[in-house]
């Protein structure tokens, strides 16, 4: 079953709105656009004008690109505009079924659709669920079968009839199965005494050897087989207090066919337990480095690697769990309550209920746990392609607000239909992805195939050599493709054997930009565009206009100034520099002589006032030295 749905009506029912109405007004933010492709993918707004001559000569091509109405506004014909719309293409649509009949029943519509969307452009569809009556329903009851809770575990074993009878109150088509945990059989998790690791218990009871997880009974409509195997169980032992809860919940979610579960059927997995957890990194106390693979291994209904690999982390179970379509419900103790209240907010769709001290109310925490994950109903999606966002709006009496990325509705009946919009927006091209839309614990799933409108399909004229191109090209879309060695707005620029990039390089400014940003290069030229005012640019590099200089009584003050000289610039920098350095030293120079002259004539004055005595100095000592001969007497 086909339908197409073209969503253009939109846009035409808001153009026919009152003027009262408060619309917001589009807007096209394009940046550099060359091309109608360039123009689609620039804003969601945006359109392009394919009529030929639109543009006047010398006017840049990017005018074709704007909204609708200015397109219009501008002299565009409207069936010359080029503005690609999302469309929406159901492919597959059946009916929802009202009750389960042995076949396979249709809980979710549509089943598959077809969406090509505009980038940045919003898309909303509507998407209708119905809980068929009679659903079946797959219960695996888990337990912890460590030392404190041996009360519990003879409790089970007289409920088996009650919790029977209150699944097929739920369907006439109900499963049940049962498996059992304790913890990993290493140090310091349990005792490796191998007399106790036999027998975990004391001498007044009889237990079985620890174990990490166990599967006792596989899916199962037959209540006295489920009885039968339960009665069997021994109670057993282990040392710390967190169990290895979360090893026997992965392998019950991965080991799919040992477990028994249905393709379509309501999963509950039911653990029961009145301690805590042991979780990923807790195995580096027993020396288990391997990280948990969330992979099956189960022989001979046993874990074999329990002992070999690490606890699964909550994240990697919860994924699981969601994948696997299993709701998990936590009949615990009051006592770690709030412990796994914390676990259940973190894995979807998951209730916790109170266990009594001898477990004897669990057949109504199930019943209760059961009809609360039922009637909320929560639909979502995989994984996305990258740059896709999806939100959902509930359409139903009580509907909740839990994120965009997830629609709820609390409080549905069976067979009562609700539906959610679903808003799809690709922010970006993208070539024929798909993901998928289901809600959560449901087998039932919407395939979404994606594509985008980024492409133009303008209606060009055949000619190769059109005459608006000087016979030197063909029309894409409104504009002028030149053949080889042909460019210009009209292609009337030949350039031979030249490079095309040389003919650009002489239309470069002294600041590097092609004519200024305002115009456009044409063989070698540049050709300048109008401004906003309908004036145009001029000048060599189209520097100049009339509308940026000052005025005075509405006259222009100045045309354009001559372009100040780089090399002028460079040199005067240069000479001044060294003007002012021969400048400084001089004037340093000057100081330094001024200063000098003033301590000479200081010492010159003070010399003049000087008097020296004329006494002999008694220190002074004559070089020249007499002596006396006594014996002679001068005859």
């Amino acid at each position: 079953m086909d339908h197409y749905l073209p969503f253009v009506l939109l846009p035409f029912f808001l153009s026919m709105a009152p003027n009262g109405w408060c619309q917001k007004e589009d807007i096209c933010s394009k940046s550099i656009v060359n091309s109608c492709n360039d123009c689609v993918i620039s804003g969601p707004h945006c359109a392009w004008c394919q009529q030929l001559n639109f543009t006047k000569a010398g006017e840049q091509e990017s005018a074709r690109c704007d909204t609708r109405a200015k397109l219009i506004g501008r002299g565009c014909k409207e069936e010359e505009i080029i503005n690609p719309m999302s469309s929406l293409q159901i492919d597959r649509d059946e009916s929802l079924s009202t009750s389960f009949n042995m076949e396979e029943p249709i809980q979710l519509r549509p089943q598959k659709i077809s969406l090509r969307l505009r980038p940045g452009l919003p898309t909303t569809f509507s998407v209708s669920f119905k809980r068929v009556q009679g659903y079946p329903v797959d219960l695996y009851y888990l337990m912890d079968l460590s030392f404190s809770m041996r009360d519990d575990l003879e409790k089970v074993k007289e409920l088996g009839q009650d919790l029977f009878a209150a699944l097929k109150n739920i369907t006439a088509h109900a499963q049940i199965g049962f498996g059992a945990f304790v913890d990993k059989t290493v140090l310091p998790y349990t005792n490796t005494n191998k007399n106790k690791l036999q027998k975990p218990c004391d001498e007044n009871y009889q237990c079985q050897a620890t174990f990490g997880y166990r599967h006792v009974l596989s899916m199962t409509p037959r209540i006295e087989e489920f009885k039968e195997k339960v009665r069997e169980q021994l109670i057993s032992g282990n040392l710390d207090s967190p169990e290895g809860s979360l090893d026997a919940m992965m392998q019950s979610a991965v080991c799919g066919d040992q477990i028994g579960w249905r393709n379509s059927s309501t999963r509950l997995l039911v653990l029961a337990t009145d301690d805590g957890f042991h979780m990923a990194g807790d195995g580096k106390l027993a020396g288990i480095l391997e990280p948990n693979d969330e992979q099956c291994h189960m022989k001979n209904t046993l874990y074999t690697k329990s002992n070999e690999m690490d606890y699964p982390s909550v994240g990697q179970l919860a994924m699981q769990l969601e994948k696997k379509r299993i709701q998990p419900i936590f009949a615990v103790t009051e006592d770690v309550k709030n412990m796994y209240k914390q676990l259940s907010s973190m894995i979807p769709k998951s209730e916790v209920g109170v266990l009594s001290q001898d477990s004897n109310n669990v057949v109504q925490l199930i019943e209760n746990a059961y009809k609360r994950l039922s009637s909320k109903v929560t639909l979502t999606h995989d994984t996305l392609p990258e740059n896709i966002r999806v939100v959902y709006t509930p359409r139903c009496d009580d509907a909740r607000q839990e994120g965009d990325n997830k629609g709820v509705c609390d409080n549905v009946h069976v067979t009562q239909e609700i539906s959610f919009d679903v808003t799809v927006t690709a922010d970006s091209c993208i070539e024929n992805q798909t993901f998928s839309i289901r809600p959560l614990g449901i087998k039932d799933t919407l395939i979404v195939t994606l594509s985008t409108s980024c492409e133009c399909q303008c209606k060009d004229p055949r000619e190769s050599s059109h005459q608006l191109c000087n016979g030197n090209g063909s029309i894409s879309c409104g504009i002028c493709s030149c053949r080889e060695h042909f460019v210009g707005q009209f292609c009337e620029c030949s350039i031979g054997n030249k490079d095309e990039n040389s003919l650009r390089g002489s239309c470069l400014s002294p600041s590097g930009t092609e004519c200024e940003s305002h115009g456009d290069c044409v063989c070698g030229r540049c050709q300048c565009h109008t401004t906003a005012s309908g004036s145009s640019y001029y000048g060599d590099f189209c520097e100049c206009d009339n509308e940026h200089c000052e005025k005075f009584q509405n006259k222009l003050c100045g045309d354009c100034p001559e372009l100040p000289s780089v090399m002028a610039i460079i040199g005067g920098s240069i000479a001044s520099v060294a003007l002012i350095g021969i400048l400084l030293l001089m004037l340093i120079k000057l100081l330094i002589y001024m200063k000098d002259l003033k301590e000479f004539r200081k010492f010159e004055n003070e010399k003049k006032k000087s008097k020296w005595a004329e006494a002999d100095n008694p220190l002074f000592q004559n070089a020249t030295t007499t002596v006396t001969n006594p014996t002679f007497t001068g005859e």
